[in-house]
């Protein structure tokens, strides 16, 4: 997908056998609204909520308007220091 679109963005990163340890995804817009209005943005996971009961992390910023904008989300494999570095 990547190699479609220059400007999405994803990283991922597995356990030794392979299994999906954590992923990162931001499309185009996101990033030019990241680039435009990051300045401040919150972070939140949901707990466990999906079929991998993995937490879902979303990364939101306010753009001039006071409107939410997305940038960019992610599953983690667990809630420590070292998954959010």
């Amino acid at each position: 997908m990547q190699g479609d679109n220059s400007n999405f963005f994803y990283t991922m990163d597995s356990y030794e056998e392979g299994r999906l340890k954590n992923v990162f995804w931001a499309d185009a817009r996101s990033r030019a609204l990241y680039k435009e209005f990051g300045d401040a943005l919150t972070f939140d996971s949901t707990y466990l909520t999906n079929k991998y009961d993995m937490p879902f992390a979303a990364f939101v910023g306010v753009n001039h308007h006071g409107q939410s904008t997305l940038f960019g989300c992610g599953l983690i494999s667990n809630e420590d220091t070292e998954t959010y570095i």
